[in-house]
């Protein structure tokens, strides 16, 4: 029998390659001889790098960067040498996660660490780049980024302007001529699961820039900087950017990132499935499993373990989803694609208990699992025999 199991992690306990490597276990332990196919998992958000790192054979690396307030911050990113692919997550360099609630300063923060970062991975000669966007302290357009990569912006009297959000109300030219011709040559992919354009009603600022500390009277302000960079990466670039599906992630980066780099964004957990050839694994799977700390009714909206459903589902293959807490309306996970989802906490208990025993846990869970499955082939097999006639 062969199985694959392609977990998220499961937050606060386990990483994913730790929850592959569990349910591995768990198999074996009714099915020794089973061939285990362990692949790590992420969405595209927190822990995408070390998943995909640990799926593919890579390697964590370091680079030293400005957080979003311009402080010195150690910033951690994903290597596969193999593949010459890089791994980051823009939080890693400009995110809220590394602000207390009274820092946020949507005036200064900025997204040149956020440059750094790249110039940093530019310097491996990567021929791919997956970017993971989300969590970020700012609301620049990514203008911070660009700044560091080379981008000179100009105001209506041929002065250059600070790499700062409000400083692009200014922003008259653009000139990229010093950004890396290299970044040409690479397949740079955003892990993007929002669609909002970089500026109106649903643009970066008016969703997101509250969490970031704009203020309501200050959202005009900031959209219409935002618009007036949002004209001049449009110019350069030759294309509506600023309107597209994701330019208004983190902040906006994610039109720069369009606009300078070519980047092309799609659904976290696609990119992931994609680069690690999850598709190509399930070829000739009995059993899929899968799961999270965490599931609910909007796990169907771009969380890992309906990913990995859609994607087993195409293959006709059964998936099981295993979860620390199972939440509401799961019934609706079960009528679109799951063939079961099996909550791993074993007794009542405090959370605290319960997160120190989700690994034995789980693999318990998996283990029962799988006793139900070979009571099942048993029983198919018996009802398969033929039955012998009494010729008396």
């Amino acid at each position: 029998m062969k199985f694959i199991l392609a977990p998220d992690s499961f937050k606060g306990t386990m990483t994913a390659a730790t929850v592959a490597a569990t349910m591995s276990a768990g198999v074996r332990d009714v099915f020794p001889d089973a061939e285990c196919i362990e692949v790590p998992m992420a969405d595209g958000g927190e822990g995408t790098t070390r998943s995909l790192v640990d799926a593919l054979g890579g390697e964590m690396r370091t680079a030293e960067v400005s957080d979003a307030l311009g402080r010195p911050r150690t910033a951690h990113f994903g290597w596969i040498a193999a593949k010459k692919l890089a791994v980051v997550e823009i939080a890693e360099a400009a995110g809220i996660e590394h602000l207390a609630v009274e820092e946020l300063d949507p005036h200064q923060a900025t997204t040149v660490g956020v440059g750094q970062l790249l110039k940093h991975i530019l310097d491996l000669s990567p021929t791919q780049v997956i970017i993971g966007l989300g969590g970020s302290a700012t609301n620049d357009g990514g203008w911070g980024m660009a700044y560091e990569l080379g981008a000179i912006v100009k105001n209506g009297s041929g002065n250059p302007i600070e790499s700062r959000a409000l400083a692009l109300a200014d922003a008259a030219s653009l000139d990229v001529s010093n950004i890396s011709k290299r970044w040409q040559e690479i397949e740079v992919t955003l892990a993007c699961d929002v669609d909002n354009p970089l500026t109106g009603e649903r643009g970066a600022t008016a969703i997101f820039g509250p969490q970031k500390g704009v203020q309501p009277e200050e959202i005009s302000i900031f959209d219409a900087a935002l618009a007036q960079w949002g004209n001049l990466l449009d110019e350069t670039c030759g294309r509506t950017i600023s309107k597209n599906p994701g330019a208004g992630a983190a902040g906006g980066l994610g039109a720069a990132l369009m606009a300078l780099l070519g980047a092309k964004p799609q659904p976290g957990i696609d990119v992931v499935i994609s680069a690690v050839s999850l598709k190509e694994q399930l070829v000739g799977a009995d059993f899929v499993f899968t799961g999270e700390g965490s599931m609910d009714s909007q796990t169907k909206f771009g969380k890992t373990p309906w990913g990995v459903m859609l994607a087993a589902r195409k293959q006709g293959l059964p998936a099981i989803a295993f979860t620390g807490n199972l939440g509401r309306d799961v019934e609706s996970l079960h009528e679109n694609g799951f063939a079961a989802i099996v909550p791993t906490v074993r007794e009542v208990g405090s959370l605290k208990d319960a997160l120190a025993k989700a690994q034995p846990t789980l693999r318990e869970s998996v283990r029962m699992t799988c006793r139900i499955l070979a009571a099942a082939r048993q029983t198919k097999k018996i009802l398969n025999s033929p039955i012998p006639l009494d010729l008396d």
